[in-house]
C-alpha cells in the first residue's frame, strides 16, 4: 500500500446550510452500497461498518491542485471554512458513481466523491486579518468564546492550524485543496500536542 497522505480542503458556503452540509447531512449506506456496487468496488469495509450512515465531500476533475495526487483511500483530510479547520476525516472510499449526484440538491456534482470514516467536528484557527474578537464569537463553526479559551490563547499566542500542518504562519485563507509535503504521523502528532495544549476544547463532537 502506497503511503497515507494528508489533505486540507476548503469548503465552500455549502457547509453553512444543514441540508447541504454532506458532512453532518450523512448519506445512508444502502445508497453507498447501491454506488460502490455500480463502479464494482469492493464493499466489504462498508458492508462490515457499524455505521448505517456515512460523511461525503466532493470535489471536481478540473481541480489541479488534486490532478497528479488525488486523494485514496486510508488518507486524512482536514476541512476548512472561514479561516479554521473545522472537521478532520479518513477516507474510507473513493466514488465517481452518478448515484451520488443527486446529494448536493441540483448544486454542481462533484466528480470525485470522497466516503468518510472516522468524522471530528473541531474548531482550529489560524491567521486572519482584522478583529478577532467577534470572529471567535460569530465564526459558524465556532462553539463558543467561553468553550474555547485555550484555543485562543495558542492563538495568541502563534499556535494555530497552519503550525499543525508546517505551513508559514501568514495571515489568510488556505485556498481550494492541497496535498500537504509532511507526513501522516507527522501531522498527527502535531494534531494531539494542539488538543493537550488546549485541554480538547478543539475538539467539538464526532460525527
Amino acid at each position: 500500500m502506497a503511503d497515507e497522505n494528508i489533505f486540507v480542503m476548503a469548503g465552500g458556503t455549502g457547509l453553512s446550510s444543514p441540508f447541504l452540509n454532506t458532512i453532518e447531512n450523512k448519506i445512508s449506506k444502502d445508497v453507498i452500497i447501491s454506488a460502490l456496487k455500480e463502479e464494482n468496488k469492493d464493499l466489504e469495509d462498508i458492508t462490515e461498518s457499524e455505521e448505517e450512515s456515512f460523511s461525503i465531500w466532493g470535489y471536481s476533475e478540473f481541480d489541479n491542485n488534486l490532478k497528479n495526487n488525488p486523494p485514496q483511500k486510508g488518507d486524512i483530510v482536514f476541512i476548512t471554512s472561514n479561516n479554521a479547520a473545522i472537521y478532520i476525516a479518513t477516507i474510507l472510499e473513493v466514488s465517481e458513481s452518478n448515484v451520488l449526484n443527486y446529494i448536493w440538491a441540483g448544486r454542481q456534482s462533484w466528480k470525485y466523491k470522497l466516503i468518510f470514516e472516522n468524522v471530528i467536528r473541531i474548531f482550529i484557527p489560524y491567521p486572519k486579518s482584522g478583529k478577532k474578537e467577534k470572529w471567535f464569537e460569530e465564526h459558524s463553526f465556532s462553539p463558543g468564546v467561553s468553550n474555547i479559551k485555550k484555543v485562543i490563547e495558542c492563538y495568541k499566542n502563534g499556535i494555530g492550524f497552519r503550525r499543525i500542518i508546517d505551513l508559514d504562519d501568514k495571515i489568510g485563507p488556505i485556498q481550494g485543496a492541497l496535498k500537504l509535503g509532511i507526513s501522516k504521523d507527522k501531522v498527527l502528532g502535531n494534531f494531539s500536542e494542539y488538543c493537550i495544549k488546549t485541554n480538547f476544547e478543539c475538539i467539538v463532537k464526532e460525527i
